[in-house]
C-alpha cells in the first residue's frame, strides 16, 4: 500500500466542526459584551442626568429663602445623544425646612419612557 500524508476528509470535517463551534461560542461572547457597555453606558448617562437636576436645585435653593414646594413634577431633557424624562417627587420630611428629593430618569424611545433607568434621592434645605 501506498501510504499519502494530508488529513482525512473526516479529520478536515471534525477540525471544521471545532473551529465553527469556538466561532459560535466568541461571537455570542462578543455580543453580550457590546450589550453591557452599552447599558453602562446608558446607566451612567442616566446618572448624569438626574445628578445634574439636583445640582439645579442645590443652586435654585441656595439662592433663595423660600423651601421647596412639595409634589409632582416631570422634565425632559437631552443629553448624551439621547431624550431623557425625569420624574420629580418633593416630599416633606419632619423637619419644616427640610425636603426629600426623588429622581427618575427615563430614556425616551420611540416617544415611550423606558425605565427608570437610574433614580436618585437628595435632601434639600432652606440654607
Amino acid at each position: 500500500m501506498i501510504r499519502r500524508r494530508g488529513f482525512t476528509l473526516i479529520e478536515v470535517l471534525v477540525a471544521l466542526l471545532v473551529f465553527s463551534i469556538l466561532g459560535f461560542a466568541v461571537s455570542a461572547r462578543v455580543g453580550d459584551i457590546v450589550s453591557q457597555t452599552y447599558n453602562i453606558e446608558r446607566r451612567t448617562v442616566a446618572h448624569w442626568v438626574a445628578d445634574n437636576y439636583l445640582a439645579r436645585l442645590r443652586i435654585a435653593s441656595g439662592s433663595s429663602d423660600d423651601v421647596l414646594p412639595t409634589g409632582r413634577s416631570r422634565e425632559r431633557i437631552f443629553m448624551g445623544g439621547r431624550e431623557w424624562r425625569l420624574e420629580i417627587e418633593v416630599l416633606d420630611t419632619t423637619h419644616p425646612w427640610l425636603r426629600r428629593v426623588e429622581v427618575a430618569a427615563f430614556e425616551i424611545v420611540d416617544d415611550r419612557p423606558v425605565g427608570p433607568i437610574d433614580q436618585m434621592v437628595a435632601f434639600l434645605g432652606r440654607y
